[in-house]
Parts: C-alpha cells; sequence; structure tokens
C-alpha cells in the first residue's frame, strides 16, 4: 500500500468515527463485539504476521524493544484511562479545563504516533492484514474518543480540533519514520516496529482479556473473539 494512501487512511478514520458518534446513536454494546474482534485480529496478525518479519531481520535488540513498547502503552494508559481499547471513563469537567485532560490527549497522540512509524517501512505498509488490523483497532478508539468528547461540555468546533490533531498524529508518526528511516535505515524501522508491537500486544491482549461486567462467560464475545482469530489465520501467508 501506498504511502499518500496509507496516511490518508489513517487520517480519514478517527474523523469519519467523530462524524459517526456526532450524528447517529452508537449502541455499546456493537463497540463491545467490534472490540473484542479488533483485539482478536489485531493480535493474531501480530503473532503471526509481524513477529516472524521482525525477528527475521535478526535484530539483537528486538526483545528490548518489544518489551519498552509495552511498557510505554502501560504508562501511556496511565494518562489516558484506557481509551485505547474503548474505555470512556474520563473525566471531562475539570474546573481547569472543559475538555478531556491534556495529559490524556498527549498519551493518544503519542500511542498514534508511535504506532504509526513503522508503516513508513514498505514491508510493513504492504502487510494488509496489518495494516486493517491497526486501523480496526483505531475505529474503536476514535470512537471513544469521540463519545467523550461528546459528553463533556465544549463546542462541536473544539471537538472536531481535538479529534483532528489526534486524526494527524499516525500520519506525522508515518511521516517521521519515513524521514529517520531513510537517514538511519532499516535498524531505525526495526526498532519502531518492535515499540510498536509490544505497545499492540499490551493493547490487544487487555481487550481480550478484561473481564465483563458481572464476571460471567460471554458466548457472544467469545465467538467474537474466535472469528476474529480465524480471520487472521485465513490471512497469514
Amino acid at each position: 500500500m501506498s504511502l499518500p494512501l496509507l496516511i490518508i487512511l489513517f487520517m480519514a478514520l478517527p474523523l469519519a468515527a467523530g462524524a459517526w458518534v456526532r450524528f447517529r446513536t452508537t449502541d455499546p454494546g456493537h463497540v463491545k463485539l467490534l472490540l473484542a474482534f479488533s483485539g482478536a485480529f489485531l493480535l493474531s496478525v501480530t503473532v503471526l504476521h509481524m513477529l516472524p518479519e521482525l525477528y527475521s531481520r535478526n535484530d539483537e535488540h528486538v526483545g528490548l524493544w518489544i518489551l519498552a513498547g509495552f511498557m510505554l502503552q502501560v504508562v501511556l494508559e496511565f494518562f489516558s484511562r484506557g481509551i485505547e481499547h474503548g474505555h470512556v471513563h474520563v473525566s471531562t469537567h475539570s474546573s481547569t479545563s472543559r475538555t478531556l485532560p491534556l495529559a490524556t490527549l498527549l498519551s493518544l497522540v503519542v500511542h498514534s504516533f508511535t504506532e504509526g512509524m513503522p508503516f513508513a517501512d514498505p514491508r510493513v505498509g504492504g502487510d494488509l492484514p496489518f495494516v486493517v488490523g491497526v486501523l480496526l483497532h483505531k475505529l474503536p478508539m476514535a470512537i471513544a474518543l469521540a463519545t467523550v468528547l461528546q459528553r463533556s461540555s465544549v463546542g462541536a468546533g473544539r471537538s472536531w480540533a481535538t479529534l483532528a490533531i489526534f486524526a494527524v498524529s499516525a500520519p506525522l508518526g508515518i511521516l517521521f519514520g519515513h524521514h529517520f528511516g531513510m537517514r538511519m535505515g532499516e535498524q531505525f524501522l526495526s526498532g519502531a516496529l518492535a515499540l510498536a508491537i509490544g505497545m499492540l500486544l499490551h493493547i490487544s491482549t487487555t481487550i481480550i482479556f478484561e473481564t465483563t461486567p458481572d464476571h460471567r462467560f460471554n458466548a457472544k464475545r467469545f465467538a467474537t473473539v474466535l472469528l476474529g482469530a480465524l480471520l487472521a489465520i485465513l490471512t497469514s501467508h
């Protein structure tokens, strides 16, 4: 997939999700199923496609970068309150801010920027299942962000501006990765991919293994997870 097309897709999806939330009623049950499917598909694609690709590059620091990405996501979620995996429990009624906290927005931007960097590598951008998996992950993430903004007291203009900041963060990461990948070569792009994979492993496993509110087995959610994993297996190469 070409670099301009990737940039357009990563930029357009959050804005489309924002428009959907603003003009249509979003069923929380459907969003939870989308989360389960996207988490299972993303985890499976990462394990089947990207980890073998990454380790085939014989970079001795791959494991450290994956672990660093995992830990980075732990820190980011302390500030984002889990918007990355569809949570909307963020206070937007602070006396110092009429929208979501600045630290929350910055954590989402850092997450999305870091996630975008490895797509500057044609091998990563050309892996359609991985591209689809990350885009599927970003869809409920954008829905959650748009929902938080809609529940806040901010106006439409400020909400769209916040969504726009989030929307451009992944494309900026792609451009950043392209610039430094051209200068520093494969080692930089491998490190960026490993960092992103660590973050995605944390998010996808969190989505799949989060318990339901009543701590009971949910057959529909389990079937959705199996469907996501099966689709990833069928698209493996």
